[in-house]
């Protein structure tokens, strides 16, 4: 999904929603949480839901504390 959203000249994430189906909430998986500092600030809002709608928000900064991303490079 971020491949295809840069290949179309997005740059930024404004929200997130995961979906999945069960009774706890479903957040990004590992490859996600990897990619996601780098297009999402953190007061980014994360959403994870189930067939019965949001069961949880959080903001990036929330889910990913303390998580490596584009302020630990230089810039060029």
């Amino acid at each position: 999904a971020i491949a295809a959203m840069v290949a179309a000249g997005g740059r930024a994430i404004a929200e997130i929603l995961v979906v999945g189906d069960g009774p706890e909430p479903i957040t990004p998986c590992g490859n996600c949480r990897q990619r996601l500092p780098e297009f999402a600030d953190a007061a980014t809002r994360v959403h994870a839901a189930g067939a019965a709608g949001v069961l949880a928000s959080f903001t990036l900064d929330e889910l990913l504390p303390a998580s490596f991303g584009p302020r630990h490079l230089p810039s060029v």
